[in-house]
């Protein structure tokens, strides 16, 4: 195809968009519903362009293109390293037989038994995070629960130091959000920092972990794994990191920070999720299709690609918001409307396809022991209006930040 080609079809169909929007996620959701009924598929010139879908038919169908028409490099709208890894991020940005090598090690120690070895532990960290709170009767629940409970658990599987959880929890928080309300210079040389500190972090890690005895852990695997006939390089290592960081570290947190936000002013529905012993499997699911993270892009390597009726050319990005997929009403009757007992249907939250997400088992674990003990050990709760109020992001993962809950205070359990 033509530039001029090229240039026709996208005024044809231009309708620019902001992935990075400085807005509540129910405004930029409610903007993606109306392009879903007037201009399902829409191109944006924003930054260095890309294709807009709001479909679940076409959000699903471009997921399960992976090295059938596209491929995941870069998963980032501009087409930009944003996250700052040295080659691609291992494995969500690779594809084909690369990326099977890599599902293949890493698939067993993500999988439900593995997983679910994990409870015990788990339950203990999240009482110990209550604990650290439960007797002030106020919490800034993002920064003393959501994110340092999933942390904590990626560290022990990583085989991490569990003493850097907090600066690990800060490189990934500024990586991936930088800074709100900075210009965007400081923004950007904000989230340099934070990748030049963990870059420097893992220069120092790698030949450590490299000449020390292996252990029943994530990194230990990837130590010892060869792809391609090879071992792992220390760029590759150091990729494959900080994608566990930025996905470990981010996005339960947010699934968390989000619903905690919207049950402080629907207690009625907080109580429902704990009603009956098998209510709260269907809880989590609502509460992850409704508050999804994940905004992935493909780029176009077939001479043509058909979506949504359109013929988008090789080298074009396409961006696919989950969230729209999972408000799509096609699929999800009252789609912005949180039902617990909504008729089953598989939601996009951990992606489709090969690159469906590796930690799905964990994610809902975590979610489900926090739900738990929290509603064990803080019956009610509300907004502490008197706190600084939420504030929501978007970007390559949306969430939510000065979540402020208030509640009745009650007693510590561990000593």
């Amino acid at each position: 195809m033509s530039n001029v080609a090229i240039d026709q079809l996208h005024a044809a169909y231009r309708r620019d968009y902001d992935p990075y929007a400085d807005r509540p996620i129910e405004e930029h959701l409610a903007e993606l519903a109306e392009r879903r009924t007037e201009m399902p598929v829409s191109y944006s010139a924003r930054g260095n362009g890309c294709w807009v879908l709001t479909t679940y038919d076409d959000i699903s169908a471009l997921l399960r293109l992976n090295n059938r028409g596209v491929v995941s490099f870069p998963n980032e709208p501009d087409g930009i390293n944003r996250g700052g890894t040295r080659d691609a991020m291992i494995p969500i940005e690779l594809d084909g037989a690369l990326h099977k090598q890599y599902r293949q090690l890493l698939d067993p120690q993500f999988a439900p038994r593995k997983v679910m070895a994990l409870e015990d532990e788990l339950r203990e960290a999240c009482n110990r995070l209550i604990d650290s709170f439960i007797e002030e009767g106020t919490v800034d629940f993002g920064n003393r629960f959501a994110l340092p409970f999933p942390g904590a658990t990626v560290l022990a599987i990583m085989g991490w130091p569990r003493e850097d959880l907090e600066r690990m929890n800060h490189w990934a928080d500024v990586i991936m959000h930088g800074v709100a309300g900075a210009s965007e210079a400081d923004d950007l040389a904000a989230r340099g920092q934070a990748h030049q500190a963990f870059s420097a972090y893992m220069d120092e890690k790698i030949p450590q972990w490299r000449a020390a005895p292996r252990k029943d852990d994530v990194m230990s695997v990837m130590l010892d794994a060869e792809i391609d006939g090879a071992p792992m390089t220390d760029d590759q290592l150091f990729d494959f990191s900080l994608l566990m960081m930025l996905a470990g570290l981010d996005t339960v947190q947010s699934v968390l920070a989000r619903s905690m936000l919207y049950l402080a002013g629907r207690q009625d529905q907080w109580a429902e999720m704990f009603a009956e012993p098998d209510t709260l499997d269907a809880a989590v699911e609502e509460l992850l299709r409704v508050f999804t993270p994940p905004v992935p892009t493909r780029t176009v390597t077939a001479d043509v690609l058909e979506i949504g009726g359109i013929e988008i050319p090789q080298g074009e990005r396409i961006h696919a918001p989950l969230s729209a997929g999972n408000r799509d009403p096609k699929y999800f009757p009252k789609p912005d409307e949180v039902i617990f007992d909504r008729p089953a249907k598989p939601h996009l939250a951990f992606g489709i396809g090969t690159h469906r997400c590796v930690g799905l088992h964990l994610a809902r674990l975590e979610l489900k022991i926090a739900f738990q003990e929290l509603h064990r050990r803080i019956p009610r709760f509300e907004l502490d209006t008197d706190k600084p109020a939420p504030h929501e992001h978007l970007g390559q993962a949306w969430g939510a930040t000065n979540v402020h809950l208030r509640f009745a205070p009650g007693p510590r359990e561990q000593s």
